[in-house]
């Protein structure tokens, strides 16, 4: 019976272990998202439109990446980070890059969401708003049922900081702060 309990505690253990597989890890390249169908938004003239994009893509700056659902639950979960990026850095010091998870909008709301995506596009050119129509960073990233992931890169695409949710208030000055020292490296 002792011999059975350890042989299912040690399976559940490295079921658990492979199921985080791909979860952004500090001092790691981040695991490769490709987005082929939707993808990146982009300006096109008067008009926008869609590309394929991958997290390979590179912008030679720090990287901020912000993984949501595209549902009212997610819209505002790493709002008091991104604001404090706007007010405590200086302009161009760094790239936000947001994914809006379609899979996890409710039925009938994408006209919304895309609507919203083109608004802040606008409103933040320099920014890169990419639409992930699977879901597939979920998996991709081990975000887990919350499906949100907060994840900033140095210049070379390496993970210095990686948050499965939302920043608590006192861990929100430290975040800016390793930004800061990841700028001047």
């Amino acid at each position: 019976m002792k011999r059975q309990s350890l042989f299912v505690l040690t399976l559940l253990l490295l079921m658990s272990a492979r199921g985080l597989a791909g979860a952004p890890t500090p001092g790691e390249a981040l695991p490769t998202l490709n987005i082929e169908d939707r993808g990146e938004l982009v300006f096109d003239g008067e008009d926008f439109s869609f590309v394929p994009w991958s997290s390979e893509k590179r912008p030679q700056q720090v990287h901020v990446i912000q993984y949501f659902g595209a549902n009212l639950g997610d819209r505002d979960v790493f709002e008091p980070f991104t604001d404090m990026i706007q007010q405590r850095l200086p302009a161009g010091s760094v790239h936000v890059t947001t994914v809006l998870n379609m899979d996890a909008a409710m039925w009938g709301t994408s006209g919304m969401v895309l609507s919203e995506l083109k608004k802040n596009k606008t409103k933040h050119p320099e920014a890169t708003m990419v639409i992930d129509e699977e879901g597939s960073g979920v998996k991709t990233w081990a975000l887990g049922k919350a499906g949100t992931g907060l994840m900033i890169l140095d210049s070379q695409g390496v993970v210095k900081f990686f948050a499965p949710g939302s920043l608590p208030e006192d861990q929100l000055a430290s975040t800016i702060e390793l930004i800061r020292e990841t700028i001047a490296d």
